[in-house]
């Protein structure tokens, strides 16, 4: 009996492992979106809102040549009630796919500097980015939301 269920056994196994190949097998390419190009502000997403950017925001930038030259502009009303550029970098880019950071170095006064940003997600038509330079909640206090780019 145990030669019979010895030899079951084996012509089991030899069946199942042989129709789990059936030769049809395609290795499956991934790519990674290309973070080059111009994206511009479109919204916040906060705590499972979304917030439109204001016309003024939209004027912002963040642009990363096909040479990781760029530039990263910020606008927003100021206390004049004026649209105004809060910040505006130009300088190298470089991308750490790993860590998920966006680096623009640039100079400033003779100084070499850098700015960081964090990337939330990102695709071929999006790029978010972790953002606490805005008030959302009307609670005193920037809050830590997603600035949502759009590719342009």
């Amino acid at each position: 009996m145990t030669t019979k269920f010895l030899f079951s056994f084996i012509v089991l196994v030899l069946t199942f492992s042989s129709c789990s190949n059936d030769g049809n097998t395609q290795d499956t390419i991934i790519e990674t979106p290309n973070i080059s190009g111009s994206w511009k502000p479109s919204r916040y997403e906060f705590k499972g809102k979304s917030y439109a950017v204001s016309d003024c925001e939209k004027k912002g930038q963040l642009l990363v040549n096909t040479d990781f030259t760029g530039v990263y502009e910020r606008y927003g009303i100021g206390i004049d009630n004026n649209c105004n550029k809060f910040d505006s970098f130009s300088g190298k880019w470089d991308y750490d796919k790993m860590g998920k950071i966006l680096t623009l170095t640039y100079m400033e006064n003779g100084i070499n500097k850098t700015l960081t940003k964090e990337i939330v997600d990102f695709s071929s038509i999006e790029l978010k980015i972790l953002d606490s330079s805005k008030d959302l909640d009307g609670i005193p206090g920037n809050d830590e939301a997603t600035l949502v780019f759009i590719q342009q």
